[in-house]
């Protein structure tokens, strides 16, 4: 009985001991995975790159959906969705324990859980205005082989939204402040400069009775311009450069395929440059318009700004 004892007690002994060692080993290369953040950084920087790669494909998966909406529906209205800040994130998170049964004999079972979280998002800003909408409605319309183009008056709409969307800068206030000054030596009549001088505060701003006979200031030829730069862009926009039919007509070589309901649209290899473009082009016009308050000047001041600059 003696001997039996002793063998039980040394044979429970060496299982403690076992237990021990394994959950010892068991510990630690659960320990050493937590504390590898050359690992988990290499991780990271392959799920950041993974990521930011699905950008293009999603601004060309949306500018194709809508193409097809067009393409079924001419007088639709088209939704857009710009693609704001994004948020790749890695989480490891570890636990180590360890299961004792007393017995007899006492067996003790080490226990190790390991766990990795990813997380990759994006944050979506939908394009609401209405300027913006009917500007990315001709886009699509002209791509789709329609003609159409702005008319003055919102072409008009445009050069007013975008006169509240130019930072002061120290440029333009500089400008502006030499351009009044000398054109106030010139003219001492009030009344007599305010007629001479068109800005961005006049209701016609782009096509004024007298527009090429009054001076333009340095805030309104900024809006003209980046008015002239928007006709010009959309002028540029044609058709045939991409397919539309039903989905069996679908090629195998279609590179980017979107649909909208049963009406499939596709780019084969050498419409892509076009997509390029055109993608390009209604980037451009869903983020002209921008909330007054969220425009920030060097010094980090909210501000509206003005023909003068502030």
């Amino acid at each position: 009985m003696d001997f039996a004892h002793r063998l039980c007690a040394d044979g429970s002994t060496t299982n403690r001991r076992r237990g021990f060692v394994a959950f010892g080993a068991v510990l630690s290369c659960l320990l050493v995975a937590l504390a590898s953040t050359g690992c988990m950084a290499v991780r990271l920087k392959q799920r950041t790159i993974n990521q930011a790669s699905t950008l293009p494909d999603l601004q060309y998966q949306q500018v194709l959906d809508n193409l097809a909406m067009f393409a079924a529906n001419p007088s639709a209205i088209p939704w857009h969705i710009n693609l704001r800040e994004g948020t790749t994130q890695i989480t490891d998170s570890g636990t180590a324990g360890s299961l004792v049964d007393l017995g007899p004999p006492a067996v003790t079972q080490p226990q190790a859980f390991g766990s990795r979280t990813v997380v990759g998002q994006w944050g979506m800003s939908p394009v609401i205005d209405a300027t913006e909408l009917r500007l990315l409605r001709i886009a699509y319309r002209r791509a789709n082989g329609l003609a159409d183009m702005p008319d003055p008056d919102l072409l008009n709409r445009l050069a007013h939204e975008l006169k509240d969307q130019m930072p002061a800068n120290s440029d333009l206030r500089d400008e502006s402040e030499l351009f009044f000054e000398f054109e106030s030596r010139k003219d001492l009549d009030p009344l007599r400069l305010e007629r001479k001088i068109a800005t961005t505060n006049d209701d016609e701003i782009l096509h004024g009775p007298d527009k090429n006979e009054r001076l333009a200031s340095p805030l309104t030829r900024n809006v003209r311009r980046r008015v002239a730069e928007i006709q010009r862009d959309l002028d540029r926009i044609g058709p045939g450069w991409f397919h539309v039919g039903c989905r069996r007509e679908v090629p195998h070589n279609a590179c980017y395929v979107g649909h909208h309901g049963d009406r499939y649209v596709w780019v084969e290899p050498d419409g892509r440059e076009s997509l390029s473009q055109f993608t390009l082009t209604v980037l451009e016009i869903s983020s002209l318009i921008k909330e007054t308050q969220t425009l920030i000047n060097p010094g980090s001041v909210k501000f509206s700004p003005g023909d003068r600059g502030g």
